[in-house]
């Protein structure tokens, strides 16, 4: 099995947990000593897990419909790329698309590192929508 396989499925399986909240269904895609790059880092698979959920419940689940659209992967070695884009709705407030790409450093195969980087318009585009309407998402 190759990476990219690996990795869509670990991508089917976290839309899985998405949906239901179960979040051990992603864990035999990490190391034991995954990090999740941000600020600050998950360090270690349970953090991992508990950071992903975290900003679901964050700032997905406050949202009245998030709508994903993803990129063909690339793999360079141990390393892929996925270019993605979202689409969120929230009642009385305008769509908000932000974009970036994934990046998931695997160790056989594992992801051992994961980060996501927004796009500098979708850094900008969330800060000015957050700014307008985060009153929105109280609740």
């Amino acid at each position: 099995m190759t990476i990219l396989d690996r990795y869509n499925e670990y991508a089917d399986a976290f839309e899985e947990s998405y949906e239901d909240d179960d979040w051990s269904r992603i864990e035999p895609y990490f190391t034991e000593d995954a990090v999740y790059e941000g600020d600050p880092d998950a360090e270690g698979r349970d953090a991992v897990l508990a950071k992903l959920k975290a900003g679901v419940d964050a700032f997905d689940r406050r949202m009245d419909s998030r709508t994903p659209d993803f990129e063909t992967p690339t793999v360079d070695g141990d390393t892929l790329k996925m270019k993605w884009t979202v689409t969120y709705t929230k009642e009385g407030c305008p769509s908000l698309v932000i974009s970036g790409v994934e990046i998931a450093l695997f160790e056989g195969d594992r992801i051992k590192r994961l980060r996501d980087d927004f796009d500098p318009e979708a850094q900008k585009a969330m800060g000015e929508w957050m700014a307008q309407h985060a009153s929105a998402l109280q609740g």
